[in-house]
């Protein structure tokens, strides 16, 4: 897979938040940390997560941090561990982060089923099998909200 093609994916995944609107929250079963705010996606794309679909993203996802220029280079400015708990707890660089919103895509697209974790600053999005040059989970540092994370794999 080409540089500007692994951009071009990590735009369209971190560009999901800012889909057209319209829906509102539903709410997760009990005990996961959040509901889905619908109302930052396409409507009808996404729901709120069972415990048990929940059960197949939980784990420990070792990644890098870093930016892309204008040109599609990544450049990693060093590592992180993110650990997502069976009830969508999320740790990130050992620090339990706030997680706000958990929505998960209603079909499955090229890199699997999604879940994508609005998450401290940040967001994350985690598939159920990995995808050349993102891994198996990626998107923006939920610690400064402008650090990229990608390559994370269980």
């Amino acid at each position: 897979m080409t540089r500007p093609l692994t951009l071009a994916l990590t735009m369209a995944a971190l560009s999901g938040l800012s889909a057209c609107g319209g829906g509102d929250t539903t709410a997760a079963a009990d005990g996961v940390a959040a509901d889905c705010d619908t109302k930052a996606y396409v409507a009808g794309a996404v729901v709120a997560p069972t415990l048990d679909d929940l059960k197949a993203y939980a784990g420990t996802f070792n990644g890098d941090e870093g930016s892309y220029d204008g040109g599609g280079t990544f450049t990693k400015s060093g590592t992180a561990k993110l650990v997502i708990g069976v009830d969508g707890a999320i740790t990130y660089k050992d620090a339990k982060q706030t997680v706000t919103s958990i929505c998960m895509d209603k079909t499955a697209g090229p890199v699997g089923k999604l879940v994508y974790f609005i998450v401290g600053k940040g967001h994350l999005d985690v598939a159920d099998k990995p995808a050349m040059g993102l891994g198996q989970a990626w998107g923006v540092s939920p610690v400064d909200g402008t650090t990229i994370f990608t390559n994370g794999l269980k």
